[in-house]
């Protein structure tokens, strides 16, 4: 059995959007498997870890409408793929959209927009729940403090 470690370095991201009254978090699926992740993939050769973010939030969602919060923090972990042992890290960029319409890519079934803590159970993997809580954490306080009193005082939520 023929053995090879080979490095990847991936970027994605975790998207977020406002409704009503709640913060709802965009995950990817598939079906057969019953896996929820988030999206993410490799950083392509002149492309910086966001730029790479950004692109694969858009190919593996369809949505366009982003705008860049923070970078979260990044993950590590090891896999095998045909004989081949991955070391795979990926970094993470926290990123607020308005568009709820989507269209995911070809290597994903599935998808689903959900609450945190739903988002939470949800996720099939320990270190994106980790990277869902940073997240969570780093949507800025003062426009989530406004926009639950808007929606306190019947206000839209409407930037202008």
């Amino acid at each position: 059995m023929v053995k090879f470690l080979v490095t990847q370095v991936s970027a994605g991201g975790v998207v977020f959007r406002r409704e009503k009254d709640k913060i709802l978090f965009f995950l990817l699926g598939f079906k057969e498997k019953k896996i929820w992740c988030l999206p993410k993939g490799i950083i392509e050769k002149g492309e910086s870890e966001i730029e790479a973010a950004k692109r694969e939030v858009m190919e593996e969602t369809g949505i366009k409408n982003l705008r860049l919060i923070n970078k979260i923090g990044s993950i590590n972990y090891q896999f095998w793929f045909k004989k081949t042992r991955i070391d795979k890290t990926v970094h993470f960029y926290l990123f607020e959209t308005n568009q709820v319409e989507t269209k995911i890519g070809e290597e994903h079934d599935t998808y689903g927009w959900f609450t945190f803590n739903e988002a939470l159970k949800a996720l099939s993997y320990p270190s994106e729940k980790e990277i869902l809580k940073k997240a969570y954490d780093l949507i800025p306080k003062k426009d989530l403090l406004e926009f639950m009193e808007d929606k306190l005082e019947g206000k839209s939520n409407e930037k202008k």
